[in-house]
């Protein structure tokens, strides 16, 4: 029910009249006790709560109350409204707030009359915030700095404080080195999200994974979960890809640097892919090597440049490419 109304009346608990009749209202009758917006602070999902008021009647005559509005979940009862409140006397009224179906802030309110033509309305304005039935605890994970032969798992954990069953399911595709287990066992689920970093594409060492998961709660019904990971290898390359532009240079140098500041050397050095030739590796033995890399081939052209390298079983291999 929108309802607008203006610090006084806010502040007082009551509106006098209709603005067209707010010059011939008479004095307010009733005391509303407790008087302005009442703030119910944070509420949950079904947890009704329940405000007392008294209306004392300042006049000398009896007054009778009536609902003219109530905001959607609001109930009114109590003596106040059963039978006219007597002259210099008062009566209670209970207000009941029920949140169910709402999230977020929240206002309500409720207007009241009287049987006194001279009276304006009488308001109970509320505010509240309703925490949302499903929560998980925080979207986001970071992998930290992995190793290709790691195997991290990051887990979210999905609660409905409803105590409702839960259901939650990954509607996003995922790459074939992300995998993911969901979990569920009445009001809580869980998705443990797996990285396999030895699947993980050449060139690619860091990466930002977007994961929606759709769920069975009707005001929570999908998450949008944020992966961070990044890969190391014992041997690093810079740059991670050698791309060759038109117009550039027609060699490039590609830097491998071991992490651990050991010397190794260049066993092998191949290209699986036309269009590119590589210079000679040193024979020595050093803690970063320098491999030339030529374009031979004018034109668009792509290669993997596979690298065996002393003290490491796995090769490493850096995607070479040639831009037009």
């Amino acid at each position: 029910m929108p309802t607008t109304l203006t610090p006084m009346v806010i502040a007082l608990g009551f509106a006098l009249a209709a603005p067209g009749r707010a010059r011939d209202a008479a004095p307010p009758r009733l005391a509303v006790t407790p008087g302005g917006r009442q703030d119910l602070g944070m509420v949950g999902p079904l947890e009704t709560r329940i405000l007392e008021y008294t209306f004392g009647n300042r006049s000398r005559r009896p007054i009778s109350l009536r609902v003219l509005d109530l905001s959607p979940g609001v109930t009114v009862a109590g003596p106040a409204l059963r039978a006219p409140i007597p002259a210099r006397g008062a009566a209670a009224l209970t207000l009941r707030v029920d949140p169910a179906g709402w999230v977020g802030p929240q206002t309500r309110n409720v207007r009241l009359g009287t049987d006194d033509p001279g009276q304006g309305a009488y308001y109970l304005p509320i505010r509240m915030t309703v925490r949302p039935d499903l929560t998980v605890d925080g979207p986001r994970r970071n992998f930290g700095d992995v190793a290709v032969y790691e195997s991290p798992m990051e887990t979210y954990t999905f609660m409905r404080e409803t105590g409702k069953p839960l259901t939650v399911r990954v509607v996003t595709p995922l790459p074939g080195y992300l995998e993911c287990e969901v979990q569920s066992s009445g009001p809580r689920a869980t998705a443990a999200f797996t990285l396999r970093p030895g699947r993980i594409p050449p060139g690619m060492e860091l990466g930002l994974e977007c994961v929606r998961v759709e769920t069975n709660a009707p005001l929570q019904p999908r998450f949008d979960l944020y992966l961070e990971w990044r890969v190391h290898h014992p041997i690093e390359a810079i740059p991670s890809r050698v791309v060759f532009r038109d117009p550039g240079p027609d060699t490039l140098d590609l830097r491998l640097r071991a992490r651990n500041g050991v010397p190794f050397r260049i066993l092998e050095a191949a290209l699986d892919g036309a269009g590119f030739q590589l210079g000679r590796p040193s024979p020595a033995a050093a803690a970063e090597q320098v491999l030339a890399i030529r374009r031979s081939a004018p034109g668009g052209a792509r290669a993997i440049l596979v690298l065996r390298c002393s003290g490491e079983a796995e090769p490493l291999r850096v995607p070479v490419a040639s831009l037009p």
